[in-house]
């Protein structure tokens, strides 16, 4: 019997396939079943948290050491063989879930998301000062938030954050620039950790470039050591045998000689490609709005972060060599068409800007690093068209082309995912999830499932 190429997509038979999806139901209500033991937890803790704050009260008088919750959080920690600190800090988070947050744990209570999802809406709605605007944050957030990761969850949250604050995003941007700073921790062993707060755009700049020469070395060293593959994942830390250093490692070490000489040193990719490395600069993918370009205040968005102030995008915008002009659907937040100064790799734009990471279910890899994939083959027909074409990391590339797992590309860019037990997954391009409109208004984008 001949073997099966890895090329070939495989099938789970019938057998295997029900296997998985009682395995697939299984989880999935074993996670819902914990949402809802996390909701419960949290509102015991907080009432721990507030009869030890009735105890003080009627104690008198400030109290550093605050006894009472101390000796409160202990007995909790030893009846769950916790540490005394950690249930603390858990009471606080559970009181501020309870008490600012009503929405969010009703919404966990009923097993809709997780206690991964309930923390990033409350630490980037926890600047939301006014009751109001918390409600309205709650609620425009928790009907994106079951479709979508926590990782995917917190860019946009931090845009909805931002449409209900109060005060202006230059305001706030300009007095948290005023904390700039670098400092050192040393963590032992040898070891410290360096550290910038500096604005967004400077820090993901600083980690495009730095992975950048980490990529270059690592592709130099693959071909080196006679491998078929040049690229390589995000997470793909595995050693070589001409450069034993993992990803991770050459960021640091690009990054440590950047800041120290102010270039790469070319001896840390063997002399072989010294050039490319210091010909490398980072890229960061930043949608402005055009009144903004103009002179307004409404602030532009990073990719894969949020809120941006506006006159570093204006600066942005003014130095780029590249940048396009997008045309969005004020109903739905779909981008429309695309046109640019240089006409070339016109839908290679569109795309990074339409789809920002790749869209598979949960991946947040940038779409610049991504494959931009016809979603049905072109040896089938496909169109190289963008409503045929999504961006996809290589990982997740190739599990869509030598796995069971179906993809269909349907109307505004969204993708619809059928998994390998036959159940359905949709995603829809970040932006429109970003910029959808509130519940109950006419012209609603497709939600992600």
């Amino acid at each position: 019997m001949s073997r099966q190429s890895f090329a070939e997509r495989w099938e789970l038979d019938p057998h295997r396939r029900a296997a998985l999806s009682a395995v697939v139901e299984g989880v999935a209500t074993a996670d819902r079943m914990i949402a809802q033991l996390e909701a419960a937890k949290a509102h015991l803790l907080a009432g721990a948290q507030d009869l030890a704050l009735q105890i003080m009260a009627e104690l008198g008088g400030p109290s550093s050491y605050q006894l009472p919750l101390r000796a409160i959080a202990a007995e909790i920690a030893a009846a769950t063989t916790a540490s005394d600190a950690s249930i603390r800090g858990r009471m606080d988070e559970a009181a501020v879930l309870v008490d600012k947050f009503p929405a969010t744990l009703a919404t966990l209570s009923q097993g809709r998301i997780s206690r991964a999802h309930a923390s990033v809406v409350v630490q980037e709605g926890l600047r939301l000062a006014d009751a109001a605007a918390r409600t309205a944050y709650e609620q425009r957030l928790l009907d994106r938030a079951p479709g979508l990761s926590a990782a995917q969850l917190r860019p946009v949250a931090k845009h909805v954050a931002e449409q209900v604050e109060p005060t202006t995003f230059v305001e706030r941007h300009e007095a948290a620039r005023e904390q700039r700073r670098v400092w050192v921790e040393d963590v032992g062993d040898g070891m410290s950790v360096f550290s910038a707060l500096v604005e967004s755009t400077l820090a993901h700049g600083m980690h495009d470039r730095v992975t950048q020469l980490a990529r270059t070395v690592k592709s130099a060293a693959r071909a080196a050591a006679g491998t078929a593959f040049g690229e390589l994942d995000e997470d793909d830390d595995a050693p070589l045998p001409t450069d034993d250093r993992t990803l991770a490692q050459l960021r640091a070490d690009t990054f440590a000689e950047l800041v120290l000489t102010g270039h790469p040193d070319p001896s840390a990719s063997a002399g072989s490609v010294g050039d490319a490395l210091g010909a490398i600069r980072a890229t960061v993918q930043v949608t402005i709005p055009a009144d903004t370009i103009a002179g307004g205040s409404r602030p532009a968005v990073l990719a894969g972060y949020g809120p941006i102030d506006p006159e570093t995008a204006r600066r942005l915008a003014g130095g780029t060599h590249t940048w396009a002009r997008l045309f969005v659907d004020a109903d739905t937040g779909c981008l429309r068409t695309v046109d640019a100064y240089t006409p070339t790799a016109e839908q290679k734009r569109f795309l990074t800007a339409r789809d920002e990471h790749c869209r598979f279910p949960g991946c947040i890899q940038p779409a610049r690093r991504c494959d931009f994939d016809h979603t049905t083959a072109y040896a089938d027909g496909g169109a190289t068209a963008v409503t045929n074409l999504a961006a996809l990391c290589r990982a997740h590339h190739m599990l869509k082309h030598h796995s069971p797992w179906r993809v269909t590309h349907r109307a505004g860019g969204v993708l619809e995912w059928t998994t390998p037990t036959g159940r359905t997954v949709a995603t829809a391009p970040a932006p429109v999830v970003r910029f959808m409109p509130d519940p109950g208004t006419e012209g609603q984008a497709p939600r992600p499932g």
